[in-house]
């Protein structure tokens, strides 16, 4: 036996098995969280990934697909990392990530209410082992497939009631022999204190669920009242931030800004909670009333102390979500704003002025200089990584330009797609035609580059003289991707035009070469078939690449003129394409 002191009543003990006690109770509660979580996250995992991907069209959406997601899985942190994961991946673009967590600290909510209403007003022990027993049947019979992920949840769940229980118990325990009253600094700083302790805890447990078990355990025991476990949730919450922020290092920007965001909401509650926490008290004490809880821990109509925790809970994530609604635009502003990078800079437009789409003219020329813009951009990145020799840094540099240029695309067809085009003069609607075939060029071109591979034209046992004229084949087509630079004339649509038919006869001539190479014996048709394979996509490059440029002096010819060009000219691009 451990002696603490003396209470006023005479000496305070606390035994060994309550300390163990405690520390069980954790364990299981944190076992069985994990097992319960990654249960549910793999028997359904393609089912949440869905939801995350085709459910977040609008704020409300994403917010109820991150509360359901986070109420099925039990860890608000899980959906928190995979909302990062898929946004880095390009799944989810920043505004709908940040309503799934937003949604995602809604939804922790739920593990309060399971914990109040079923893991400490039913003893369910008694359910909880067969529900161990179970499950652990069915994920060592049906190991890998989904019966077995459930099953693993069911033991989850069994464990994580157990540990409920446990603690329960042996929070009742320390009450009856500790006044914990006696340690308890009232007022603001004994607020701060306990927040802290909830900050700490999950810390150490990795766990908000475990802070607020503990709180709503230690509450139901006798161990302290509402004001003190609430402080506890506050820090719980806080506490959550953490795993956020180690899971967004190394990610992409994006990423990094759902991770802030997870931040400032997190800390826009912390700071409303602990403002104002006397008057929240006051509102759940009142609702509690409502729904019959007594805050002194003895029951009425079932419900204690425990619930009007999770009713504070709920009301301070709640409050958080009516906070951030209005303010969610300007914030998600403001986080485009961070950790911007070089291919960010590169994707964001520099000559689309909105007020220019109030004059179609000067929208097509805004229109037009993106447009080449994003040629020197594209042009630029392929070269790179259809050059036969290229450093991995410089073809990774690369394909996060054609990132860039691809959300520029994007960014210059939402711009078109806001003009007015009824009442538009015809050669301006013209040019925006042109324009648009330009995009889908380039588009195009970005693709097909970055599928080449360095050694594509570089296959061993080749002939000298095939390998030799592979190899200017390819110089020929990366120099026909180097157009105009940004700051010199266009050449014109005729320039355009020559360098496709050079492109073409090139590859003409490349791929007859070949042949005649395979029909003497000199390439096996495995070879032959795979440079053939290259050499057209190099062509293809090439090609897309001029009919962009000739697009483009089309739009800027459009400008110029004033008017359409020749028929017989507009006939023969029509059928160049």
């Amino acid at each position: 036996m451990i002696t603490l002191g003396k209470a006023d009543h005479g000496e305070v003990a606390l035994t060994v098995s309550a300390l163990m006690g405690l520390l069980g109770g954790i364990g299981l509660f944190l076992l069985g969280m994990s097992a319960m979580t990654n249960g549910l996250r793999q028997g359904a995992g393609s089912s949440l990934r869905g939801i995350l991907t085709r459910s977040t069209a609008t704020r409300l959406r994403g917010l109820a697909a991150g509360f359901s997601i986070t109420a099925i899985a039990q860890s608000s942190t899980a959906v928190t990392i995979a909302t990062i994961g898929f946004v880095n991946a390009g799944l989810l673009n920043l505004p709908q990530a940040v309503w799934v967590v937003f949604g995602a600290n809604l939804g922790t909510t739920s593990t309060s209410w399971l914990i109040s209403l079923v893991g400490v007003n039913l003893r369910i022990d008694a359910l909880a082992l067969p529900a161990i027993g179970i499950g652990a049947m069915l994920r060592l019979v049906a190991r890998e497939r989904r019966a077995g992920s459930l099953g693993e949840a069911l033991a989850g769940f069994g464990l994580f009631f157990l540990g409920i229980v446990i603690l329960k118990d042996t929070f009742g325990t320390i009450a009856e022999t500790i006044d914990i009253s006696r340690f308890i600094i009232p007022g603001f700083a004994g607020t701060l204190i306990f927040v802290g302790i909830g900050f700490i805890i999950t810390q150490l447990t990795q766990s908000s669920s475990a802070s607020i078990a503990i709180a709503i355990t230690a509450a139901s025991g006798g161990l302290f009242g509402l004001k003190p476990a609430a402080a506890l949730v506050i820090g719980a919450n806080l506490g959550t931030t953490s795993t956020a922020l180690i899971a967004s290092i190394g990610a992409t920007a994006p990423a990094r800004r759902v991770a802030l965001a997870h931040v400032i909401f997190n800390l826009i509650v912390a700071t409303i909670a602990i403002i104002a926490l006397p008057l929240l008290i006051a509102l759940t004490t009142t609702l509690s009333d409502w729904t019959g809880a007594d805050l002194d821990g003895a029951r009425i109509g079932g419900i204690d102390v425990a619930a009007a925790i999770a009713i504070f809970h709920t009301l301070v994530k709640a409050i958080g979500v009516l906070v951030v609604w209005p303010i969610a635009t300007p914030l998600v502003g403001w986080l485009e704003t961070r950790y911007r990078s070089a291919d960010e800079d590169l994707a964001r437009p520099r000559h689309l002025d909105p007020t220019a789409r109030a004059v179609p003219d000067l929208a097509l020329g805004s229109i037009a200089l993106e447009i080449r813009r994003l040629g020197t951009i594209t042009s630029d990145a392929a070269r790179v990584m259809l050059a036969e020799a290229g450093d991995l840094q410089d073809r990774a540099r690369a394909q996060g330009h054609f990132e860039a240029a691809d959300r520029l695309i994007g960014a210059i067809r939402d711009f078109i797609a806001r003009l007015r085009l009824s009442g538009m003069a015809p050669h301006l609607a013209d040019g925006l035609s042109h324009a648009l075939r330009a995009l889908q060029h380039y588009q195009i071109l970005a693709d097909l580059a970055a599928q080449a591979r360095p050694t594509d034209l570089s296959r061993p046992g080749l002939p000298p003289e095939i390998r030799a004229a592979l190899a200017a084949y390819r110089d020929n087509l990366v120099a026909t991707l180097a157009g105009p630079a940004a700051d010199e004339p266009e050449c014109g649509t005729g320039s355009a035009q020559a360098d496709a038919e050079r492109v073409e006869s090139a590859y003409q001539q490349m791929k007859s070469a070949l042949l005649v190479s395979a029909a003497q014996g000199a390439i096996d048709p495995i070879t032959l078939d795979r440079l053939v394979t290259a050499i057209d996509r190099l062509r293809r490059c090439g090609e897309h690449a001029a009919k962009a440029r000739r697009r483009l002096a089309l739009v800027e010819k459009n400008l110029t003129d004033g008017g359409r060009p020749p028929v017989a000219q507009a006939t023969r691009d029509a059928v160049a394409e």
